[in-house]
């Protein structure tokens, strides 16, 4: 009767720990499941905007060359700095830039920006949707990979940014 017994409780200790196991198991794989996710999600925000932008006024951009790192009064109000993809940049220029006749565009590689770059919802939050480039960190001169005057004129954005917002699209 003893031996029974102890294979009766050695089956019952098997059969919880066996289920301990498989439980711990399928919790660990939904873990990395919601890893994997999460961390396409940022490589496939990063990839389908290979480029960022910020739009400064002229004083910000003087201020910028002199500083050697670029960041606004807003940035620095909302402790980071904010960026447009090229998809974003009518929008960011509808919705701030409105009584200004002439601006500054500058380009970012958003790789190179690396993991200070955070592609987020929208702040503060109104009426734009989708995810919009913050970057966490100090935006030096350095990391610019090209420059432009822009003018009023519905904002005459450059013509490869245009073709890059097409082709963003397709």
């Amino acid at each position: 009767m003893g031996k029974i017994l102890n294979l009766i409780d050695t089956y019952y200790f098997m059969k919880k720990k066996y289920l301990n196991l498989k439980t711990l198991s399928m919790v660990t794989i939904l873990i990395g499941i919601m890893m994997l996710i999460f961390d396409n999600n940022q490589k496939i925000d990063t990839e389908m905007n290979k480029k960022v932008y910020k739009i400064l006024t002229y004083d910000e951009w003087q201020l910028s060359k002199e500083k050697g790192f670029i960041k606004t009064d807003l940035d620095i109000k909302d402790g980071f700095v904010h960026l447009s993809t090229a998809t974003q940049l009518t929008g960011t220029l509808y919705y701030y830039f409105t009584d200004l006749d002439s601006l500054m565009l500058i380009q970012f590689s958003a790789e190179e920006l690396g993991k200070d770059l955070i592609f987020e919802e929208p702040f503060p939050e109104g009426n734009r949707n989708g995810k919009f480039p913050h970057y966490y960190s100090k935006l030096t001169m350095d990391k610019i990979l090209n420059y432009w005057d822009i003018q009023r004129g519905a904002f005459n954005l450059p013509e490869e940014v245009i073709l890059e917002q097409e082709n963003f699209n397709q």
